[in-house]
């Protein structure tokens, strides 16, 4: 997979060239000017890779990295989600499509169409690549963007379908190209990140907070998942193929969640749970997850678990052996 950068008309100083492995002092500076202003070296770092692998240009903010809750976080529009598609299928010379995108509300009736004054209940988009269905559903209470008074911002008010559509686009995209957007998230996916415990989402757990109500937080969101019957996607197509195009969670991965889950007080229905949210698909067990997945949730709960003593590794919840680091 090409890792260039396409640029258009002439070249500048903030073009990333073939063979460059980081920033340029320039281009540092510019990123700067554009709001990375805490990012540290190591940030940076993860940053241009996502930009090289995707191909996406930080500096036309087809990409960019925000910081949120002290942490950099690396996201893109819609838009940059379908580009990054739009080539790697050209890439292949494959196909590449959707369905009719699809709502319903709490009947849950499906239409292709909302006409309703209320915000609907969940978004299904489906993508067809190379012939296979790639189906995703997306609630609404949880991507809901939600202001301090706990009423949907702007844009859920007034354009809640759209943005629903946009979060379901967003997931279907990326079990359709896990090798290209993996670990990648959109802005309108992320918005929910800044609600308020009240929201109903996960509670923001400090460290001083203690990981137990990380724990009581996991548990209620996997009460709530049981009890709605779309919650999580239920056709799943092409597994097989979706294992062999990307890195699976690495031994010492599976050890590190082991731990982590420990010390977080998660039972396996819980850390299930978590990884679904976080993966964006249905997780079954621990070997359902990418290597970029694994390493995602692993950050979230080493956000509130004070560091763990190695273990011996072993499946965290069940399943194939994992990969060794070197696989």
């Amino acid at each position: 997979m090409s890792t260039e950068i396409v640029t258009r008309g002439p070249s500048s100083d903030l073009a990333i060239t073939d063979g460059q492995s980081f920033f340029t002092d320039k281009q540092v500076a510019a990123l700067r000017q554009l709001g990375v202003s805490n990012a540290t070296n190591a940030d940076l770092a993860v940053f241009f890779h996502q930009s090289t692998r995707t191909g996406l240009d930080p500096f036309a903010r087809q990409i960019y990295m925000i910081e949120r809750q002290g942490k950099q976080t690396i996201q893109t529009g819609i838009d940059g989600f379908r580009l990054v598609a739009r080539r790697a299928t050209d890439r292949a010379r494959g196909s590449f499509g959707y369905e009719d995108t699809l709502w319903c509300g709490p009947d849950g009736s499906w239409t292709d169409v909302w006409l309703s004054r209320e915000a609907p209940a969940a978004a299904k988009v489906t993508v067809i690549r190379d012939g296979a269905r790639y189906p995703a559903i997306a609630l609404y209470t949880e991507y809901v963007a939600l202001k301090r008074d706990g009423n949907p911002n702007s844009m859920w008010a007034s354009k809640p379908a759209l943005m629903l559509a946009k979060c379901a686009e967003a997931l279907a995209l990326r079990k359709a190209f896990p090798q290209d957007l993996s670990g990648l998230y959109t802005s309108d996916e992320m918005q929910q990140a800044d609600n308020t415990p009240a929201d109903g989402g996960f509670e923001r757990v400090s460290p001083r907070s203690g990981s137990a109500k990380l724990a009581a937080a996991v548990q209620e969101r996997s009460r709530q998942v049981q009890a709605v019957p779309d919650a999580v996607p239920e056709e799943i197509h092409d597994a097989e193929v979706i294992e062999d195009a990307v890195p699976h969670i690495t031994r010492e991965q599976s050890a590190r969640l082991r731990d982590l889950m420990r010390e977080a007080g998660l039972n396996r229905a819980s850390m299930l749970t978590l990884a679904s949210e976080q993966a964006g698909r249905p997780v079954t067990a621990a070997t359902d997850l990418t290597e970029a997945e694994a390493a995602a949730v692993i950050t979230l709960l080493e956000a509130v678990a004070p560091p763990a003593e190695p273990a011996i590794p072993e499946d965290v919840f069940g399943g194939r052996e994992p990969q060794t680091a070197a696989s």
